[in-house]
């Protein structure tokens, strides 16, 4: 309000002192007034801006954020596009501009009064509010961010940081109300445009690459696969509807500077579609060469521990496995099928713990073996009086599928370990199955409380744990992993890309 009261004056001023005849600079403005057609609509326009700000940044972000999507949230909505839209139209539609009129040589002959009211200019001015509420509310959670982690930060000197941080966006925001001008009707031909076109092609890049990262490299080498297929079409889809909202915020700039349509651009497109499916690609092939020996690191450091942690479980299990041997000849010179049995599938399990749970890839057909081995070793445990039910539905491959050992048997054990009680009825059942591209591997068992000084209590868990951890970083993006509890059962449901 300063500035154009300044405004005001200096061209009345400017006008006299080229001696401009009274009437040519007072006559127009007579249809002026600087409360109704100034001081008015910048206030109202603002307070309805600054409505439209409030009701987003506390109301519609917080919801957004916390994934509420529901009737209020599209009625919140509403209303903040409706305030900020009424407060665009109050202060185009009542705003009136003086300006010097001047001749052929550039001399001063008098003063004009307009307004800059365009259906056009409107909708463009409206969009523009909007995307400025968009662009606050950007760089206001990532102060909240940067905020947030620095008081994160123990050593005292980044207190200072906080500081720094606090003063430079209140310089900066002082700077700004001071210095800035109200919008004209090149207003999308500025700085909104320019930080519009920024953001929507750093939007654009992050998506993108993050969708050939995750969705394409995967399963590059079998391109002929469905899921590199479907990568590759979202991670192009990304990259096009990025170009799309480039060409459009450059549409609005062009159709605001020039009041014509100049015509359909499709090399604008094209190039913006070029430009960021490159910089995709790079920044996603980037990110595969620097993160991939920490990802192998940090691999080899999981599959150690968990090696370690089965050979701690074990004592001496060279020994074990000699005594075993010698076990079973014993039971078989006492006709002790059962025993002898049992001690067989015991001693090939301590033959797959320590020959194949070092490799890096076993055959499924060792690991199903495996399964069958543990399962049958429990049934020996239960005999007929226990209302106890197992089923079991492994599915024999074809065909010589590799996967990372002991994936599996970790949530078997956690089944017969919470599941199988003595004085209740129990139940677990076991599913295996697998296609060309996916293993589908389900255990559903029923759940007991264990009593507190059960000595299983204090390790429950941390098989669960490693195998999550090992899923993370073997199958990065090639497996799903979903478990549900309730009172009374346990489900896991885990599938893994085999292709």
């Amino acid at each position: 309000m300063f500035q154009e009261a300044s405004s005001f004056d200096q061209t009345v001023t400017i006008a006299e002192l080229n001696r401009v005849p009274h009437e040519l600079i007072w006559g127009p403005l007579r249809s002026y007034n600087h409360f109704s057609n100034t001081i008015f609509p910048i206030i109202t326009g603002a307070v309805f801006f600054l409505g439209g700000w409030f009701i987003f940044h506390y109301y519609i972000y917080p919801r957004f954020k916390e994934k509420k999507i529901d009737y209020q949230l599209f009625i919140l909505f509403f209303m903040s596009i409706c305030f900020v839209v009424t407060g665009v139209f109050l202060f185009d539609f009542l705003k009136l501009y003086i300006r010097h009129r001047v001749d052929n040589q550039e001399q001063v002959i008098g003063i004009k009064v307009y307004s800059l009211f365009r259906k056009l200019f409107f909708f463009t001015n409206s969009l523009a509010a909007i995307v400025i509420i968009l662009f606050y509310e950007g760089f206001a959670q990532l102060y909240y961010f940067l905020n947030q982690k620095l008081n994160e930060e123990k050593e005292e000197n980044f207190q200072y940081l906080i500081y720094f941080l606090n003063i430079s966006i209140a310089g900066f925001m002082m700077l700004v109300a001071i210095t800035a001008n109200l919008p004209r009707k090149d207003y999308w031909y500025g700085a909104v445009r320019e930080l519009s076109l920024m953001a929507i092609g750093a939007t654009t890049i992050y998506f993108a690459q993050e969708a050939f990262y995750k969705k394409v490299l995967p399963y590059f080498s079998s391109i002929k696969s469905k899921s590199f297929q479907n990568g590759a079409i979202y991670f192009l889809f990304i990259n096009l509807l990025g170009a799309i909202g480039g060409y459009f915020i450059q549409y609005i700039s062009w159709l605001t500077y020039s009041h014509v349509y100049l015509g359909f651009h499709a090399e604008w497109i094209f190039q913006l579609f070029l430009i960021f499916t490159f910089v995709s690609i790079v920044i996603a092939f980037l990110r595969k060469v620097i993160f991939k020996e920490k990802i192998e690191l940090k691999t080899q450091i999981v599959s150690k521990s968990a090696e370690l942690l089965n050979l701690r479980s074990q004592i001496n299990p060279h020994f074990l496995f000699n005594a075993l041997n010698t076990l079973y000849s014993v039971s078989l010179k006492e006709n002790a099928e059962k025993t002898s049995d049992g001690i067989q599938k015991l001693g090939d399990m301590m033959r797959f713990m320590l020959n194949e749970n070092h490799q890096d890839r076993i055959p499924l057909s060792k690991e199903i073996e495996y399964l069958h081995n543990y399962i049958d070793i429990q049934r020996m445990r239960i005999d007929e009086n226990h209302n106890i039910e197992i089923k079991v539905n492994i599915q024999n491959s074809e065909r010589e599928i590799f996967i990372s050992p002991m994936l599996l048997n970790p949530f078997v054990e956690n089944a017969f370990k919470h599941g199988i009680s003595f004085r209740s009825p129990s139940w677990i059942y076991i599913t295996l199955t697998h296609d060309a591209q996916k293993l589908y591997f389900k255990v559903h068992n029923s759940l007991h409380p264990k009593q507190e000084n059960s000595p299983e209590q204090a390790n429950n868990g941390i098989g669960l744990e490693n195998v999550k951890k090992r899923l993370e970083l073997i199958y990065p993006n090639r497996h799903t992993l979903d478990i549900q509890v309730s009172d009374n059962d346990y489900f896991v449901s885990l599938i893994i890309g085999i292709y």
